[in-house]
């Protein structure tokens, strides 16, 4: 079974996929799958010529210059996305195909920004109030500005909302997460999950 786990940025999907993994899910990061791919020869090189050398310092990628570029314009952003979520996505469907009879929770940041979440058996959002995210991005060395302009670049959160299948409200304590959390892994597994 595949299910996507998203939300937006701030709402804390990392620690609730660490939840799911400690209740025996299995869990892909595409986050984690975009730092290998901008690691890789080829991707650097289709970055290169999509944004030029301005982005690199020698021949490593220089990952704050491109998110502030990619953060400024929003065509720079979809460029971007076009040539990594291709291989994200085929990435988790190569995984799906290795692992048949696991549970699969797949984070990733803008499922709905990208459409495909029709893929996926089920969608669970992570959610929380904006302020929250905010507040949760500055301790981890965002600026406001940097949050809000992230967070303006996604669906808003109550469209995300009505697409989702389960929500996972993000805004009170861990023990409060981590029931919502567990609900819901019991209610994948009595629909035929691993």
């Amino acid at each position: 079974m595949l299910i996507g786990l998203t939300g937006s940025f701030g709402s804390g999907k990392s620690t609730v996929s660490e939840m799911f993994r400690e209740l025996g899910a299995t869990v892909v990061s595409a986050d984690e799958l975009v730092h290998e791919f901008l690691g890789s020869r080829e991707v650097k090189e289709k970055i290169r010529e999509t944004f030029g050398g301005g982005v690199f310092r020698g021949p490593e990628l220089d990952r704050k210059e491109l998110a502030k570029r990619i953060f400024a314009s929003e065509s720079l952003r979809r460029r971007l996305e076009q040539i990594l979520h291709p291989l994200v996505y085929e990435k988790i469907k190569e995984f799906q195909a290795r692992n048949p009879e696991k549970m699969i929770i797949a984070e990733i940041p803008l499922l709905f920004e990208t459409g495909k979440h029709k893929d996926f058996d089920f969608v669970i959002l992570v959610a929380c109030p904006e302020d929250l995210a905010i507040k949760r991005l500055e301790k981890r060395g965002f600026t406001r500005y940097e949050a809000l302009e992230r967070l303006r670049a996604q669906i808003p959160l109550e469209e995300k909302m009505k697409h989702a299948d389960f929500i996972v409200d993000n805004s009170g304590s861990v023990d409060e997460t981590k029931r919502q959390v567990k609900k819901i892994w019991d209610k994948l597994k009595g629909t035929g999950g691993a």
